[in-house]
């Protein structure tokens, strides 16, 4: 049934669904069904529900388990006794004497502490888990303070790399889990609430109840060709049984700069710009200092930078009744940027409901947001901004130079030989940049039992956004030296909507019956996604307060798109349980594509798990020390079908001309203009994992660990095509492999040490090795690059890790003319005081045989440490956080010591002269004839850091206090978030872009561990306040 059918279907029935539901709503039984039926709800004591609680009828095998709200249903049952159990806690036996719903609570059993964990379509009990599984709870989350909801799993489980992408409000964070796989996008799935989707900024973080991470194939296969990279499931918080609760939360604080970098004043400028030109043989520019005024010297950074404030509120109501549950919440969150003409704004909203009569189920998710970001595109270029020049002229006005106002020559090459003149301040305070954004993401589920045990759901989901990208440039002087022409005001504007239709039909079938347990799952899925896109770039408006395109005198492009894609998807999965003891999971999935022709669309991925609760044997009764002991192993196969949407379709001119006949008649046709593969298929990830679980001191200490080998076969590469075709562009190809392996481990600890103090620690670390291991004939070795792609930085060939930094290695620096000259450098001409580079080859020559690989952006070791505490009413939270054995290559190292444009490094000074030699400093040119500038060891830098990531310290008031104030809890705290990191990295952040993303301004996998002037990280202080109604 197609997505659109189901639709039309869907909107018929739905007056008849809220009959339905009324009527059911309507009606109450409380006495035992005719069919011998006992439902209800089994929680804990703070009332949340207990998901794959087992409820047996005792003396018989007839028993069913809770779903993730904790309801259940069991038919068949006579008038005699129901026993609930849930490890790690009590079990507790209930008589039904008649009664139809039967709610229970049950008692934490600290000696058998277990969890449920949050696993695709649907949950299932930590001590039946096979595959490799981290989560997040909410009491985890709401510890922190966080801007982004990414940042929740950041540090807090081995294998799950988060890396933000600077500094600037609103930023997300690239996540890659269990290292990078592919060479496109290496983004994993996610799942929010059942739909399927991209991303997770959309959420407010105060609105997640768990963060489930799957980690192999056994686990993530059953959500099929969007799973290579791992699924990341989030679930929102739903309402629970009793009255009203209110919950609020707000903070407000501010943040500042963490490092800064050392640029020169005008006197140091000055005197590096002339050493130059004195090395170069050059004459000065300006030819003396007569035209040079120390007074006119500006502070960039003092100039561009600032403290900044940032707020967050957040309000939510839930409560339920016999048969409903329901949450809604609300947040503002308001975060100014340490970079001057930057903010960010979210507006969420959200409401969960569910309805439970019988047999039947209705829940529902409704998510909205809306995003309004302000960025400054400028701040990495803002160093072009000369510190001998005035940011505004004499009437306090911003321009592009006051230099003609001094009567000094500001044409291009004349005033310290710059080609021109930039103001990227101005540029920034002046120009109107804002993206929103619009988000719904939500779902309606309903689901009935048809008999004991065999459940059948229909999820219909549906994400939509709507995203404004707006820029206006206004007719004004400091915009001249951009490309904008003199009194022609430029508008760029896009708009993106895009939305997403999720079909999904599944059976479920679950029984316990004596020793055994069976969890069967069947299903079938459909996505379909639409991205349309029109833009227009228009020129010249009668004024600047006008800002319609209409209003232009030139429509330069517009820009536009319109894609669609759809998978449709059928899958299978098995849990099955003996005795507590041996474990069995297996699943399979296949899934069709419409991005691949029609006899390479479907492909079917198997996968398959083991586990034995060794700590359940007979053997193991007597063991005083260990608690729990699992051992577990799995394999599994997920495709990936990562390609753009027209991949296969031949990209074609509209309007090209034919001569045609005797007449040689001018005819408009079509023409190709891409050549194409039509032979691509899926990328298959092949992941073998064995892991261990191990818990001592009555499951107070507890260990994970994993090691896994994950491969990837038949990755696309973009080939370029031989001219011979008539084409030169690049197409995908299946010709790659990538290997990574790895280790993962997991110590968590909670005592509870007296009646006033409780102390927690958990700790975790992964290794990773990546390594490509095919590439294919046709293209050995993939380039990236950096400084706007004129520098070749890192080189992705088999045997070496994806984005390898490869270039020359620095020596030292030659003393001599005389030393250089004997060099024999091919590439460069260099003399006293130009890098000294190694001849690895032993030729006698330097050449690019002497570039070799010379660092790893991906870190060997990741790392993360999590410190609690509880003494009477204070409670503090620590969290760390490191990574280690990576390099960074610091590319304002290229800015602040080579490029032509712009001002130096105030270090530059230190840079080697005949009475400086001892120095690593290459002399000051503007020529570069020795070409220091290429890619070397110099610029690399250690990446290896530990973090204070987060700090909160918190104060809960007396409770007979608060209870005459008909509060239920209030508490005050103080956070801090990057209090400090011990680094010897020297620009401005250690966390610069990896994985999917890569470096600033070119965003790209063969470019990662780049950092051209990311957008710095701020270190934040906020005061909050916590209550609850």
């Amino acid at each position: 049934m197609g997505l659109t059918k189901a639709m039309k279907i869907f909107d018929s029935w739905v007056p008849l669904i809220l009959v339905v539901i009324g009527f059911l709503m309507s009606s109450n039984q409380y006495v035992l069904a005719q069919d011998g039926t006992v439902s209800g709800t089994v929680i804990d004591g703070s009332g949340m529900p207990l998901a794959g609680a087992s409820v047996l009828e005792k003396g018989t095998t007839n028993g069913t388990q809770t779903d993730f709200d904790g309801n259940y249903s069991i038919g068949n049952v006579s008038d005699g006794i129901l026993v609930f159990s849930y490890i790690g806690f009590k079990s507790k036996e209930v008589a039904i004497s008649g009664q139809s719903i039967i709610d229970v609570v049950l008692e934490e059993d600290a000696s058998q502490l277990d969890e449920v964990v949050v696993i695709g379509y649907g949950t299932q009990k930590k001590s039946d888990l096979t595959g490799a599984v981290s989560q997040v709870a909410s009491k985890d989350i709401d510890k922190y303070t966080y801007s982004d909801a990414s940042q929740a799993l950041q540090g807090r489980m081995a294998g799950v790399s988060v890396q933000t992408q600077g500094g600037s409000p609103g930023a997300s964070a690239v996540i890659a889990i269990r290292g990078t796989g592919t060479m496109s996008d290496a983004g994993p799935l996610y799942v929010i609430d059942g739909m399927l989707t991209g991303g997770m900024e959309s959420l407010n973080p105060s609105d997640i109840e768990s963060i489930s991470v799957l980690k192999d194939a056994s686990a993530s296969a059953i959500y099929g060709s969007r799973a290579a990279n791992g699924v990341v499931i989030i679930t929102t918080k739903k309402g629970k049984r009793g009255g009203l609760s209110v919950d609020f939360d707000t903070s407000y604080g501010f943040q500042s700069v963490i490092n800064t970098l050392d640029w020169a004043d005008a006197s140091q400028y000055a005197e590096i710009s002339n050493r130059a030109d004195d090395n170069d043989g050059s004459a000065r520019k300006p030819a003396n200092d007569t035209e040079f005024d120390p007074s006119y010297s500006s502070d960039l950074y003092k100039e561009s930078l600032r403290s900044a404030a940032v707020q967050n509120t957040n309000i939510r109501l839930a409560g339920g009744g016999e048969n409903t549950l329901f949450s809604f919440s609300m947040n503002y969150f308001d975060q100014d940027g340490i970079v001057k003409y930057s903010d960010f704004k979210r507006y969420t909203a959200r409401a969960n409901g569910s309805f439970t009569k019988n047999k039947f189920k209705l829940e529902t998710t409704l998510g909205l947001t809306r995003t309004v970001n302000n960025p400054n595109p400028y701040f990495n270029k803002e160093r072009n901004i000369l510190p001998t020049i005035r940011l505004k002229d004499s009437n306090g006005d911003w321009s592009s130079s006051d230099l003609e106002e001094r009567g000094i020559d500001a044409s291009p090459g004349s005033f310290y030989g710059q080609s021109s003149i930039y103001n990227e301040l101005g540029m920034a305070a002046l120009e109107d940049r804002t993206v929103t954004r619009n988000t719904f993401l939500g779902n309606l589920s309903p689901s009935y039992e048809i008999i004991d045990g065999l459940t059948y759901k229909l999820n219909l989901g549906l994400e939509y956004y709507n995203n404004n990208n707006y820029t206006f440039t206004p007719n004004h002087p400091v915009f001249l030296a951009t490309g904008v022409s003199s009194g022609m005001a430029e508008l760029n504007e896009t708009n993106v909507t895009y939305q997403s239709w999720l079909l999904e039909n599944t059976l479920n079938y679950q029984k316990v019956f004596g020793n055994h347990s069976i969890n069967l799952l069947g299903g079938y899925t459909e996505q379909e996604t639409n991205s349309r896109s029109l833009g227009v770039i228009a020129r010249g408006f009668p004024s600047n307060d006008i800002r319609v395109a209409s209003a232009a005198l030139e429509i330069q492009n517009v820009p536009s798109e319109d894609i669609t894609s759809t998978i449709q998807s059928y899958f299978a999965r098995l849990n099955y349980v003996f005795d507590d003891r041996y474990l069995l999971t297996a699943t399979v999935r296949r899934d069709g594509s419409s991005l691949f022709t029609d006899d390479l669309r479907w492909g079917t991925f198997p996968s398959m798990a083991l586990g034995w609760n060794v700590s359940n044997e007979k053997f193991m009764e007597d063991d005083s020390l260990i608690s729990d002991l699992k051992l577990r192993v799995s394999y599994g196969e997920i495709g990936s079908n990562n390609v753009s949407a027209y991949a296969i379709d031949p990209s074609l001119n509209l309007f090209s001309e034919y001569i045609l006949g005797e007449a040689q008649t001018r005819v408009t046709g079509y023409s190709i203009t891409q050549g194409v593969n039509q032979n691509i298929t899926w990328e298959t990830t092949k992941t073998t994992d064995i892991g261990a679980e191990l818990g001592i001191l009555d499951n107070r200490l507890r260990f994970t660990m994993d090691y896994f080998i994950k491969k990837s076969e038949d990755v696309l590469v973009g080939l370029r095509l031989p001219l011979y075709t008539g084409f030169g562009n690049e197409v995908p190809f299946n010709t790659a492999s990538v290997e990574n392996k790895g280790f993962e481990f997991l110590a968590d600890y909670k005592e509870q040490l007296s009646d006033d103090f409780v102390l927690g620690v958990s700790a975790n670390f992964s290794l990773l090795d990546n390594e490509v291991t095919a590439l294919g004939d046709a293209s050995p070795i993939i380039q990236g690059s950096f400084t706007s792609n004129t520098i070749n930085s890192t080189r992705t060939d088999v045997g070496q890790p994806i984005s390898s930094f490869y270039g020359y290695i620095v020596d030292g620096i030659y003393q001599t003319d005389a030393e250089a000259t004997a060099a024999n450098d091919q590439v460069g001409n260099p003399s006293a005081g130009d890098f000294k580079f190694k001849d690895l080859d032993g030729d006698g020559d330097i050449d690019d045989d002497d570039r070799t690989y010379i660092g790893n952006p991906t870190p060997d070791l990741e790392y993360g440490f999590n410190l609690t505490a509880e003494y009477k009413k204070f409670d503090l939270n620590l969290f760390f956080n490191g990574v280690a054995g990576n390099e960074i290559l610091n590319g304002t190292k290229y800015r602040g010591y080579f490029d032509l444009e712009g001002n130096y490094f105030a270090d530059a000074l230190n840079a080697w002269s005949p009475t400086n030699t001892s120095t690593n400093i290459p002399k000051n040119t503007r020529a570069d004839l020795g070409f220091n500038r290429r890619m070397s060891t110099f610029y690399l830098e250690p990446g290896d850091y530990f973090r204070l990531r987060n700090a909160q310290l918190g104060y809960s008031f007396n409770d007979a206090l608060l209870e005459k104030m008909k509060i239920k809890k209030m508490r005050l705290y103080v956070s801090a978030t990057n209090l400090f990191t011990i680094t010897n990295y020297t620009g401005y952040y250690p966390e610069v872009g990896r994985n999917s993303r890569g470096a600033t301004g070119n965003n790209s996998i063969f470019n990662s561990g780049v950092d051209e002037g990311t957008y710095p990280t701020p270190r934040e202080f906020r005061l909050g306040l916590q209550v609850s109604f």
